[in-house]
């Protein structure tokens, strides 16, 4: 697995993407994104996603690079950011910056996203409100693509259905507290990673048409059936599910979006953030003491039970929202960020194609 300096890879992807349309901030505001994600550890959300996803998005019309996100303001404290079509990861950038202004004057800030393909890790617009040591929270729904089935069925009905939370945490902790899942028992880039690897997934992550457990993530990946699992798979799916519905109603009615079944453009996401004034009822110190008593509490957890966190959990105990995308960019900012092979392969042969092969990396150029 190579790795690459920050730096470099941010301009080598950004100048993929000149090619490919966008101007040149957001062509970097673009790569900057993608690398983030890589840098945390996230490959499903970062550079991989340009050759693989929207580079044939671009293809089809459902990326337009060229486009702008607008913005409207509709009250006070609430807006709307139609992506026009572009990269979905701009009109998060100004969705979540306008919601940081609301709240800032106004102690909320409710601003929906309407109009984009993909918006990218939801965890990367819950670092950027937190770092204006502001409260965040983003429901996320895209209606086009089905990969997740309701509580006791196996036909896929919904998708993955992110939800996300963020909190700042001063000085009580060196990394904010970031939660960014979905509300399906494992995220679609997720299952297309060990695809990738020609690896099986765990038992409990994927259904067959037969309602039989699906173990072979390429079969799924290339359409040959089965459906992902609600969160709480088999025992308690019905809670996934249940979160999923309501991120699709909160996502799309705050977007003024379509949804599910319905007679509008159901292509990409929909999505709303909600940015919050932390000190709207108390003060910046009793935020910090609070994070630091929580922290401490759930630290002094007894670990010594041979209870398994999970089957993609970080280490074998219970890590607090964030920390280990904190330790991987800790690592990432050493080290380089690491570029999994089949990545670089793509990032090559997109470059081969956009004529770009002389802007690839040596580190990349094996």
């Amino acid at each position: 697995m190579p790795r690459i300096e920050r730096d470099a890879l941010v301009d080598f992807v950004s100048t993929l993407i000149r090619e490919l349309g966008a101007d040149p901030d957001a062509a970097t505001d673009m790569a900057t994104s993608l690398v983030a994600a890589d840098a945390r550890g996230h490959h499903s959300h970062g550079v991989r996603a340009l050759p693989a996803k929207y580079y044939p998005e671009i293809q089809d019309d459902k990326i337009r690079p060229g486009a702008t996100p607008d913005r409207q303001e509709t009250g006070a404290f609430s807006g709307l950011v139609q992506g026009n079509l572009g990269f979905g990861q701009l009109a998060g950038r100004h969705a979540t910056d306008l919601a940081v202004e609301k709240a800032a004057e106004h102690g909320v800030g409710v601003v929906g996203i309407d109009g984009v393909s993909h918006i990218g890790r939801i965890g990367e617009w819950v670092e950027r409100a937190v770092a204006h040591e502001m409260l965040f929270a983003a429901f996320v729904c895209n209606p086009g693509s089905q990969y997740v089935a309701p509580a006791g069925s196996a036909q896929p009905r919904l998708s993955t259905n992110p939800i996300a939370f963020g909190v700042p945490t001063y000085d009580a902790l060196s990394f904010p507290l970031v939660l960014d899942i979905a509300t399906s028992q494992v995220a679609h880039g997720k299952v297309r990673e060990y695809a990738a690897s020609d690896d099986t997934v765990p038992s409990n992550w994927l259904v067959d048409d037969d309602g039989t457990s699906l173990r072979d993530a390429g079969a799924f990946v290339d359409g040959d059936g089965g459906a992902i699992l609600p969160l709480g798979g088999f025992t308690t799916g019905h809670k996934g599910f249940g979160l999923s519905v309501m991120m699709e109603l909160f996502a799309s009615i705050l977007s003024d979006g379509a949804i599910s079944g319905g007679d509008g453009d159901t292509w990409g996401n929909r999505a709303v953030f909600v940015v919050i004034d932390p000190t709207l009822h108390t003060t910046r110190e009793g935020v910090e003491e609070r994070v630091e008593t929580f922290a401490s509490y759930l630290r002094d957890t007894d670990y010594s039970a041979p209870v398994s966190p999970g089957d993609a959990a970080s280490g074998d105990r219970g890590l607090l929202p964030g920390e280990a995308e904190h330790r991987t960019l800790r690592d990432t900012r050493e080290n380089g960020v690491s570029i999994v092979d089949v990545d670089a392969a793509l990032l090559r042969e997109l470059a081969a194609e956009l004529n770009a092969a002389d802007a690839v990396p040596p580190a990349l150029d094996s």
